[in-house]
C-alpha cells in the first residue's frame, strides 16, 4: 500500500494564475445582463463584486445571519414572481427565468464578503451525513461561484433573441470555467479541438430544435385555432334559427364604454354620461354577404393593412369629421380573437398599440389578441354616419330557393310597386312592427326554412331571424343588403358609471346599400332590451360587483404591463431598500479585515492539520481484522487494545513484533505531534512519520 502525501498538490498550483470564482461570476453577469437587456442591473452588481479587492472588512457569519440572506433571496424572489406573473400573463417563466441571478445575488455577495459560509453550509446539510456514513475526516466544499455562473448563463438563454452571438459569449465564458477544471495531464491542443467540436455539435443541435420548435408552434396553434369557441369569426356566422327550445343567455360583462374626450387616459369617467344621443349604440364586429343552410357567410374576404397615425397606438380607418365623438372601449380582445368591436362611421382608433392592424372589405377590423385593452374609438354619431364597406357584388342580392317563395308571399302584401328604394326598405322595416320577439325557439313546420317558418307562420323570433329576414326581404326588391353581427350598448352602470355591454347583448342587423352608401336597419321589435332584462338573476348584482373589482384589477395590471424593466425597478427600489436595511438590521456578523480573515484561515488550516496522517492508513489495515476504532476511544487506547487481540487471536499475516509494537507507539508521538503541535513536525520528521508507517503496514 502506497501513501500519496502530495494529494492537491496539483490543484493547488493551476488555481495560482487561474481566475478566482468571484471574476468569473462578474464575467457572467456581464454577459447576463448585456443579452437580457439589465446591464443597469449587471454593472452595479460587479462593482460590488470587485470591490472585494478594495473594500477590506470582512464578516464572520452566523447560521442565523445566513438564514436572514436567504430570506432577503426568497423575498426578493416573490417580489419578482408577483410582478411578472401579473405583468407578463403569458410565457411569465421566460422572463421570470431572466431575473433569478438578481433573486441569488445576496447570496453571492454573502459568500464574497463573509467568513466561513462553506464551513457554515457543510455543518448545517453535509456533516451529520458523512458523520452517519464515517467520512467525515476530509471535507469537500461546494463551491457557489460556478453554481452561480451557470445561472446566469441560463437566465440569459432565456430571452428571446434572433442573434447568435450570445451563444458565442457563452461558450467562451464557459471555456474560461472548463480550462481551469481540465486535468493536467491533458494536452491544451487535444482540450481545445474537442471543446470546439463540442461547440459546433451544440450550435447545429440548436438550429435543428429551433426550426423544430418553430413547426410545431405553427401546427399546434392552428389546431387550437380550429378548437376555439366563443370567438369571432368573419368569414363567417351559424346562427340558432332552426334550432328548438329556449335560447340561453349569459349575463357576463364582456365590455365596457365610456362616453369621453380623445385625452382621456382612463377606461372610467369621473362625470359619466348618459348621451341619449349616443346610446344606445350598436358595436358591429362582423358583417356577411351570402346565406346558405341557417348559415351567413362572407365571401372572398381579404384583409389589408390599415395606415398607422402619427402617435403610437393610433390607427387612421378614414377622415375625420368635425361632428365626431369619442369613446372608450374595454374588452378582451381574445375572446374575439382580436375582432375590434366598433360603432359605425369609425374613424381612428387610438391607445392601441398593436403591431399591425388589418381591415376587410365588409368593415372588419382585425388585430393580434393582445388580450385585455382599453382603446379610443374616434366616430361620426350623426344618423347619416354609413359604414365604410365595399360596394356591392352579386352575393348581395342572393336568395337561397327554398325561401324566395316566403319572401315573395310577404312582399306582395306590402304594395311596393313603384316605390324608390329609401320608401321600400322603409316599408319593409315598418312591416316587423307586428312580430313578436321571443327567446323560446320552436318549428311548426320541419319541411320549411326557418326563414319561411318566421315569415309566415310563427312571426315570432329573435334577432337573427329579423336581420336575415329583412335581408333578403331587401335583395327580393333589388336592394343589396348584409346581415351584421355585433353588440347593443343600452346598459347603464351606476356602479361603474358606464355603460356595460353583456353576452346577452349580441345583436344582429342589416345594411342596405341604398342611394350609393350602405344604410343600417335594426328591425328587431326595441322590447328585446326589456325581455331580456327580465330574466336577470336575482345574483346579478353581486356578480356585477365582483365583475367590477375584476376589471379595476385587471386595467391596473394593465398600467403595469405597460411599464418597462427600468420603471418597474424603480418602483420596487423602496422595496428593496427596506428589505436590505431590515436584514442589515438583523445581521449579527462580527466585522473583520482581510488580514484578520487571513488568520483565520491559517486558523482553521491549523484544525485541519494532520488529517492526511498515514496513521490512518495503519488504522485502515486493522480494522480489516475486526479492529475498528471506537468513537470515544483514543489512539494509544486502541493501540493497547489492539495489541492484547493480536497477542491471542490468529489472522492472516505475520505476527507483529515487539520492535513494531515499539515502532507504532514512535508512530504514533509523530502523529500527535503532527495533529496537534501548532509547530507541527518538520520536513524530516513528516517523512520519517510516512516511512514508518509504510514499513509498519508493509511488515504486517
Amino acid at each position: 500500500m502506497k501513501l500519496n502525501t502530495s494529494a492537491g498538490s496539483h490543484w493547488h498550483v493551476k488555481q495560482a494564475w487561474s481566475l478566482s470564482g468571484e471574476s468569473l461570476c462578474s464575467v457572467a453577469i456581464a454577459v447576463w445582463g448585456w443579452q437580457t437587456n439589465l446591464l443597469f442591473l449587471a454593472l452595479p452588481m460587479i462593482g460590488m463584486l470587485e470591490a472585494r479587492r478594495i473594500v477590506q472588512q470582512r464578516w464572520k457569519m452566523s447560521l442565523n445571519d445566513l438564514k436572514e440572506v436567504a430570506k432577503l433571496s426568497g423575498l426578493i424572489l416573490g417580489i419578482l414572481f408577483v410582478v411578472i406573473i401579473i405583468t407578463q400573463k403569458s410565457l411569465f417563466i421566460y422572463t421570470l427565468l431572466q431575473w433569478l441571478p438578481v433573486a441569488a445575488f445576496p447570496l453571492l455577495v454573502a459568500k464574497t464578503y463573509g467568513v466561513g459560509v462553506l464551513e457554515l453550509l457543510y455543518d448545517e446539510f453535509s456533516n451529520p451525513y458523512l458523520l452517519q456514513k464515517g467520512r467525515d475526516r476530509r471535507r469537500n466544499y461546494i463551491d457557489p461561484y460556478p453554481i452561480y455562473f451557470a445561472l446566469c448563463l441560463l437566465s440569459g438563454s432565456a430571452n428571446d433573441s434572433e442573434h447568435f452571438g450570445f451563444y458565442g459569449v457563452a461558450a467562451g465564458s464557459i471555456a474560461l470555467l472548463l480550462w481551469q477544471l481540465r486535468p493536467q495531464r491533458s494536452t491544451p491542443a487535444l482540450w481545445l479541438l474537442l471543446f470546439c467540436l463540442a461547440v459546433g455539435i451544440g450550435f447545429a443541435g440548436h438550429i435543428q430544435i429551433s426550426q423544430f420548435q418553430r413547426q410545431l408552434q405553427s401546427q399546434i396553434f392552428a389546431m387550437l385555432s380550429d378548437l376555439a369557441t366563443g370567438a369571432v369569426d368573419p368569414d363567417g356566422s351559424a346562427t340558432q334559427m332552426g334550432s328548438i327550445g329556449r335560447l340561453k343567455l349569459s349575463n357576463k360583462i364582456i365590455a365596457r364604454i365610456s362616453a369621453d374626450s380623445p385625452t382621456t387616459d382612463s377606461p372610467t369617467t369621473d362625470s359619466p354620461t348618459t348621451d341619449s344621443a349616443l346610446f344606445p349604440l350598436l358595436l358591429r364586429e362582423a358583417s356577411y354577404n351570402r346565406y346558405q343552410l341557417a348559415t351567413w357567410t362572407a365571401t372572398h374576404s381579404i384583409f389589408v393593412p390599415v395606415p398607422p397615425g402619427e402617435a403610437t397606438g393610433e390607427w387612421i380607418l378614414a377622415a375625420d369629421s368635425p361632428q365626431s365623438k369619442s369613446i372608450t372601449i374595454s374588452t378582451n380582445l381574445e375572446r374575439g380573437d382580436g375582432i375590434l368591436t366598433l360603432p359605425q362611421g369609425t374613424s381612428r382608433i387610438q391607445q392601441l398599440p398593436v403591431s399591425e392592424m388589418q381591415q376587410n372589405q365588409y368593415g372588419v377590423v382585425q388585430v393580434d389578441a393582445v388580450g385585455n385593452a382599453a382603446y379610443q374609438v374616434g366616430f361620426i354619431p350623426d344618423k347619416d354616419a354609413r359604414p365604410t364597406e365595399a360596394r356591392p357584388t352579386d352575393d348581395d342580392l342572393q336568395i337561397p330557393n327554398v325561401d324566395k317563395a316566403a319572401v315573395e308571399q310577404t312582399l306582395q302584401r306590402l304594395n311596393l310597386m313603384g316605390q324608390s328604394d329609401q320608401e321600400m326598405a322603409s316599408r319593409i322595416a315598418a312591416s316587423f312592427q307586428n312580430f313578436q320577439y321571443s327567446l323560446d325557439l320552436i318549428r311548426p313546420s320541419e319541411a320549411t326554412s326557418p326563414v319561411s317558418d318566421f315569415l309566415l307562420n310563427t312571426q315570432t323570433g329573435h334577432c337573427e331571424y329579423f336581420a336575415t329576414a329583412t335581408a333578403l326581404m331587401l335583395r327580393a326588391v333589388g336592394i343589396p343588403a348584409r346581415y351584421v353581427v355585433g353588440y347593443s350598448v343600452h346598459e347603464f352602470s351606476p356602479l361603474e358609471r358606464q355603460y356595460i355591454v353583456r353576452s346577452r347583448d349580441a345583436h344582429a342587423w342589416t345594411l342596405a346599400y341604398i342611394d350609393n352608401e350602405w344604410q343600417t336597419f335594426d328591425t328587431t321589435p326595441p322590447d328585446w332590451r326589456a325581455q331580456e332584462q327580465a330574466m336577470t338573476s336575482p345574483f346579478q348584482t353581486v356578480s356585477d360587483f365582483v365583475a367590477f373589482l375584476g376589471f379595476q384589477i385587471s386595467w391596473r395590471v394593465r398600467q403595469l404591463r405597460e411599464l418597462g424593466s427600468t420603471e418597474i425597478v424603480l418602483l420596487l427600489t423602496p422595496l428593496f431598500g427596506y428589505l436590505i436595511w431590515r436584514s442589515v438590521q438583523r445581521f449579527k456578523g462580527q466585522r473583520t479585515t482581510k488580514e484578520k480573515t487571513a488568520a483565520s484561515d491559517r486558523t482553521i488550516e491549523i484544525l485541519r492539520q494532520g488529517l492526511d496522517s498515514e496513521l490512518f492508513a495503519i488504522e485502515q489495515q486493522l480494522s480489516k481484522q475486526d479492529l475498528q476504532r471506537l468513537p470515544a476511544e483514543s489512539f494509544r487506547q486502541w493501540k493497547a487494545r489492539a495489541q492484547a487481540h493480536l497477542s491471542q487471536a490468529s489472522f492472516e499475516g505475520t505476527m507483529p513484533t515487539r520492535s513494531q509494537w515499539f515502532a507504532l507507539e514512535e508512530i504514533l508521538e509523530l502523529h500527535y505531534r503532527y495533529r496537534f503541535d501548532p509547530y507541527s513536525l518538520s520536513a524530516a520528521e513528516r517523512k520519517q512519520l510516512a516511512t514508518l508507517s509504510q514499513a509498519w503496514i508493509d511488515q504486517l
